[in-house]
């Protein structure tokens, strides 16, 4: 779990260290995220949505695993996850919201 931590965080770096930008990754990302609106294709995809009762989090946006079709977010799918990784996850809503009242956008 460390090492998957440490290539998602640092794939970035990479991009940028051979290619000189990421941009292209996110135009992609976005091209299909469109794709999949456009065509109604009901496909799972690792995007940012409002989550609501997700592990008892609520009004918080995370990246999970969605149903992206027509309508947008059709279902967030719900992992099973471990009392570390809930509690991981939960901090890190937190950290989310304690950054979002800093910025006074709450």
């Amino acid at each position: 779990m460390q090492n998957i931590f440490l290539q998602t965080r640092d794939a970035a770096y990479r991009i940028i260290e051979r290619k000189g930008a990421t941009y292209y990754a996110v135009a992609a990302g976005l091209m299909r995220i469109t794709e999949a609106i456009l065509r109604n294709q009901s496909t799972v995809l690792s995007v940012s949505s409002l989550i609501k009762d997700y592990c008892g989090l609520n009004d918080v946006c995370f990246s999970l695993p969605t149903v992206i079709d027509r309508g947008g977010v059709e279902q967030v799918l719900h992992l099973e996850l471990d009392s570390e990784e809930t509690e991981k996850l939960l901090r890190s809503a937190e950290i989310l919201k304690r950054t979002i009242q800093s910025l006074g956008l709450d």
